[in-house]
């Protein structure tokens, strides 16, 4: 009597656990009638209220898109992964070129594609170079001895590549020409607007920061560059406070440095110098 006693009580026990289990997975499964929160939201799809407060609402540029395969067509050129025949597929359509340069207030001209005459905004003589002949000149290469081994390991575990190369580099290096051939022979409007470039840092390399504004400066026609508008995101390195702001006063109010207060982040510093940059039509 007792083993039957104690059987029916264990037997009770597990049916018992069994169908807590079943009640419990029920009243945590979503029933069809409720309302699914990743297929309905109401109001905005960002909340108004919650951590992400954006600094500034991000700039909006009208333009009007000009079919680069059109012009090439017409004026003779051929379009390798385009057939007019046949249907454009995905991959034939994400490779549809276009550029988006029009402003929707003013009227230019297309861009015109001239077969063997280089374009109006083609350098008429060779890129100078920073040091002639000097490490990675026309982005050749620069591989460093065993001699710099720890220095360079060192370097790379401070800004996460190696600055010991960098810094042997000129801050006016010059590069070579990787582009496409057909890119040297098209004719763009000329009456362009100006524009703000804005760099966004923190704790960032001397050598590398610089080149970037070195390198925009160099290689960009002086008539359309309105300014360079350089974010500090909070960085705490001691060649990036005085030795900045004085280096930067050579290009007499070109570059301006702006320093945020607190870490704001990659996406909420450029919504930042969006803000600052003011000069740039």
């Amino acid at each position: 009597m007792r083993v039957k006693v104690g059987f029916l009580l264990r037997s009770l026990l597990v049916i018992g656990t069994f169908l807590g289990l079943v009640v419990l997975w029920s009243s945590l499964t979503p029933k069809p009638s409720d309302d699914n929160p990743f297929n309905k939201r109401e109001g905005n799809l960002l909340p108004n209220e919650g951590p992400f407060k954006p600094v500034v609402p991000w700039p909006h540029v009208e333009g009007v898109e000009v079919d680069l395969n059109a012009i090439r067509q017409k004026h003779g050129a051929v379009v390798d992964f385009q057939k007019p025949e046949q249907e454009l597929n995905q991959k034939q359509v994400m490779q549809q070129q276009y550029v988006t340069f029009k402003p929707q207030t003013l009227v230019y001209d297309s861009p015109v594609l001239s077969r063997g005459v280089l374009g109006n905004f083609e350098p008429k003589e060779p890129e100078p170079h920073g040091v002639l002949n000097g490490p990675g000149e026309e982005a050749k290469p620069l591989v460093l001895g065993a001699e710099y081994k720890d220095a360079v390991q060192a370097s790379i575990k401070e800004f996460g590549f190696n600055m010991v190369a960098s810094d042997m580099i000129s801050l006016d290096r010059s590069i070579s020409d990787i582009r496409h051939e057909e890119c040297k022979y098209w004719n763009y409007d000329d009456r362009l607007l100006t524009s703000s470039v804005v760099i966004v840092f923190h704790n960032e390399g001397w050598s590398t920061l610089m080149r970037t504004v070195h390198s925009v400066i160099k290689r960009t026609p002086r008539r359309y560059l309105a300014e360079i508008v350089m974010i500090d995101d909070f960085s705490n390195k001691v060649h990036l406070k005085e030795r900045l702001e004085e280096y930067i006063k050579q290009w007499n109010g070109l570059v301006k440095l702006y320093r945020n207060e607190k870490r704001e982040g990659l996406i909420q510093a450029r919504s930042i110098g969006a803000h600052k940059a003011n000069k740039g039509q």
